[in-house]
């Protein structure tokens, strides 16, 4: 049922319940007596109005309640395809991470095994380089 369909039914309806009450109102100002055939007539008429107003408010909320069910459903079935796609996103970055910190750590040492090597092989370049640093450092340092 699109909204604008909504909306007239809803309309027509407030409508169906004004005409009863202004029946209702019809008769009794006009003070008919009960068993004349005048107040019988506006009795059954008012009793059919009453009647089919009573069942299109019967249909509108049934409509109404299968509106309010279909969006739920909707609004139920992109919660849980939402939910399973964060969800594999969480585990496609959960392993990225995992990935990134095991080739972080490859690197890591391998830089070290390197230095380690380099120290090795050549011990007073090192020891010269590291006396540079300190100086350079110191120097920065003082500068302040």
């Amino acid at each position: 049922m699109k909204k604008h369909d909504f909306e007239s039914r809803k309309e027509a309806l407030l409508k169906d319940i004004q005409d009863v009450m202004s029946d209702v109102e019809e008769l009794y100002s006009k003070g008919v007596e009960v068993g004349s055939e005048e107040g019988k007539k506006a009795k059954a008429k008012l009793r059919e109005k009453l009647e089919a107003a009573k069942d299109r408010l019967h249909d509108f909320q049934e409509e109404a309640g299968d509106r309010i069910r279909y969006h739920a459903d909707r609004a139920r079935e992109k919660y849980d395809e939402f939910e399973e796609e964060a969800e594999e996103r969480f585990r496609e970055g959960k392993k990225r991470l995992a990935e990134f910190s095991d080739e972080a750590s490859d690197r890591i040492k391998r830089g070290a095994r390197q230095a380690d090597a380099a120290v090795h092989d050549k011990p007073y370049y090192a020891m010269g380089f590291a006396a540079l640093a300190g100086l350079v450092v110191g120097v920065l340092l003082n500068r302040r």
